[in-house]
């Protein structure tokens, strides 16, 4: 009998908390067990090609200046600029031969490729 009042106590609080999560969580898609909203789509390629002439503005700026920490965030821009490459070449339907990071020669690559569908930025 013990045991039994003592595995109630022990999963009872996990219980309501499960309980409580999928309420809260039925309650916050107004009701319906199965979000039906409008998916995610994909960036339209003009903000792409914006994003790639930012992120080559900043690459230059950060690479002629003297901010702490020069060398990291010159990485994370670098990292930035290949992603928005291989999100052009999804939208353009491009194949991508790597995922970022990519090497200096992907990179000039995969220009290369965007170049000849004709896309600048």
């Amino acid at each position: 009998m013990n045991v039994v009042v003592y595995a109630a106590l022990a999963f009872a609080p996990a219980a309501c908390f499960i309980a409580g999560a999928r309420v809260l969580e039925w309650w916050v898609r107004g009701g319906s067990a199965v979000r039906s909203g409008p998916r995610a789509s994909a960036p339209p390629i003009e903000r792409l090609v914006a994003d790639l002439r930012r992120l080559r503005r900043d690459y230059s700026r950060i690479e002629g200046s003297d901010l702490p920490r020069r060398m990291i965030r010159l990485q994370g821009v670098s990292l930035a600029y290949d992603d928005a490459l291989c999100a052009c070449c999804v939208a353009l339907g491009v194949p991508a031969s790597a995922r970022p990071p990519l090497t200096s020669i992907e990179r000039l690559e995969i220009e290369a490729s965007l170049a000849q569908r004709g896309l600048t930025w």
